[in-house]
């Protein structure tokens, strides 16, 4: 599975970089994080995912402040990458985000298209909490 999004936010690439790095503004914009704590470089979040909480550490591959930020799951149910990519643009910054995984079984693709929804949600939460 592959969900790519590009959202134009009215913030600086600075802005928009400090507030997307802090784990702990995860909950408040990205459904189903119930927490996220940075610990050693890794991120370990909890998340309610189709009624059951899953734990996820995830490791800090690229960070170039304010401009690539990708992270990898090292554990949990589905493996995945994702990159975010920041640049300047006329109205502020734009954030290209690709995210890749292995979603396993039979239920694959409905899972998948249920996943890329909920990803645009997120980042379009991101950009208004950014934005107000």
């Amino acid at each position: 599975m592959r969900a790519e999004l590009t959202i134009e936010i009215a913030r600086t690439p600075e802005d928009v970089f400090a507030y997307l790095t802090d784990v702990s503004n995860l909950p408040t914009w990205q459904a189903g994080v119930k927490s996220a704590t940075l610990r050693d470089g890794r991120i370990e979040e909890t998340r309610s995912l189709l009624g059951r909480e899953l734990d996820t550490t995830l490791e800090i591959v690229e960070q170039e402040q304010p401009r690539l930020f990708t992270l990898r799951a090292l554990d949990g149910p589905v493996p995945f990458t994702v990159r975010h990519e920041l640049e300047p643009a006329e109205s502020g910054t734009r954030l290209t985000v690709a995210a890749e995984g292995d979603v396993p079984g039979f239920a694959a693709g409905l899972l998948a298209k249920g996943a890329e929804r909920q990803f645009r949600k997120d980042f379009e939460r991101l950009k208004q909490i950014l934005e107000s």
